[in-house]
C-alpha cells in the first residue's frame, strides 16, 4: 500500500568480487560526449551496457502509491523529501542512502523506489537504486521483475553488473534488482568482502550519482544488520498503526552506531474511500513543508 509522508524528522531517540572493469551506467566515452555533460541542462548520459526494459516504466507508473511525473499532491510530497535529503547528502558529502524499516512493510521500498524516481527527475545527477532482498520477494517483485538475476547472482555466482542492471526508460535511473539465492546464506552474503567492495564502487564511481539501497526489514532476519555500516547514512521508515513502539525503539538500537538523517511515517491505505472525498493521500497526508 502506499506511503504518505510526514516531514524528515531527525534521527528518534534511543539512539564474487566487483571486477574493476564492470560499467554500472557507462556514459559516452568520447571527448565530446564528456563535454556536452558538463554543460547546462540535463546530464547526458548513454546506455550502452544497461539494458532497457521495454514497458517498465509505464507499468510502474500505473502501480498504486508509485510517483508520477506530474505535480499531485504524493509526487510533490516526495519532491520536497528529495530536496531536504539531498540537501543533507550534499551537506555531510554522504551518496549512499540506506532505507529500512523494523518490519516487513509495503511502504518501505515504495519509499526507495518513489525517492529514486524523484532524485531521477533532477537535471545533473543520477540514481542507482538497489534491491538487496536476495530473496526475489523485495523490491523487485514490486516493478515486477521477478526472477530477474541482481545482487544475489552478483555475490553468490558473479555475474558481471553490467549484465544485472536495468534501466526502466528514465533518464539517469538505473535499477540493480535482488535476484533469487536459493537456500538460507543471503546474510551471509551481504557479509562478504565482495559486497563491502561494490559498496565501495557504487559510491565512488561518479560523483554526481546517488545511490539509494532499499534493506531487507531489520528485526526480521539478520540481512540487514551486514549492509548497515556500508551505508552512509539511513532513513528509517515506520508505519502508522502498524509499527510497535517496541518495534521503533528495537530498530533504533541497531542504528544508534551509525548515521541516521530521518525517519519517515508510512500511512495504511483506507480500505474504501468515503463518499465525495478525495484521493486517501490527499486526505490524510500532509507532506513535507
Amino acid at each position: 500500500m502506499p506511503p504518505s509522508l510526514k516531514p524528515l524528522r531527525s534521527p528518534l531517540p534511543v539512539a564474487a568480487e566487483t571486477a574493476e572493469t564492470a560499467e554500472i551506467a557507462e556514459r559516452a566515452e568520447d571527448a565530446q560526449a564528456l563535454k556536452d555533460s558538463q554543460r547546462a541542462g540535463p546530464l547526458a548520459i548513454a546506455y550502452t551496457a544497461t539494458r532497457v526494459v521495454p514497458g517498465l516504466l509505464e507499468r510502474l507508473q500505473r502501480t498504486p502509491g508509485v510517483v508520477r511525473p506530474d505535480r499531485s499532491d504524493l509526487a510533490e510530497t516526495f519532491k520536497r523529501l528529495r530536496s531536504q535529503l539531498l540537501q543533507r547528502l550534499q551537506a555531510d558529502g554522504h551518496t549512499l542512502l540506506a532505507v529500512t524499516s523494523p518490519r516487513a512493510l509495503p511502504g518501505k521500498s515504495l519509499t526507495a523506489l518513489n525517492l529514486a524516481l524523484a532524485v531521477a527527475a533532477e537535471l545533473d545527477r543520477t540514481v542507482l537504486l538497489v534491491d538487496a532482498d536476495l530473496t526475489g520477494q523485495g523490491l523487485q517483485a514490486t516493478m515486477g521483475l521477478s526472477g530477474a538475476p541482481g545482487l544475489g547472482e552478483h555475490l553468490s555466482q558473479g555475474l558481471p553488473l553490467d549484465e544485472l542492471l536495468l534501466n526502466p526508460g528514465l533518464p539517469r535511473f538505473v535499477f540493480l534488482p535482488g535476484g533469487q539465492v536459493s537456500g538460507h546464506g543471503t546474510a551471509e552474503l551481504l557479509a562478504t568482502r565482495a559486497m563491502q567492495r561494490l559498496s565501495q564502487e557504487l559510491k565512488q564511481r561518479y560523483a554526481d550519482r546517488i545511490v539509494i539501497i532499499d534493506l531487507p526489514p531489520l528485526l526480521d532476519t539478520a540481512d540487514a544488520l551486514s549492509l548497515l555500516p556500508l551505508a552512509d547514512t539511513h532513513l528509517l521508515v515506520a508505519e502508522e498503526h502498524g509499527t510497535s513502539v517496541a518495534d521503533v525503539e528495537a530498530a533504533n538500537q541497531l542504528l544508534a552506531p551509525y548515521n541516521l538523517v530521518g525517519s519517515v511515517l508510512a500511512r495504511k491505505q483506507p480500505q474504501a474511500r468515503e463518499p465525495g472525498r478525495g484521493r486517501w493521500w490527499r486526505r490524510r497526508g500532509n507532506g513535507p513543508g
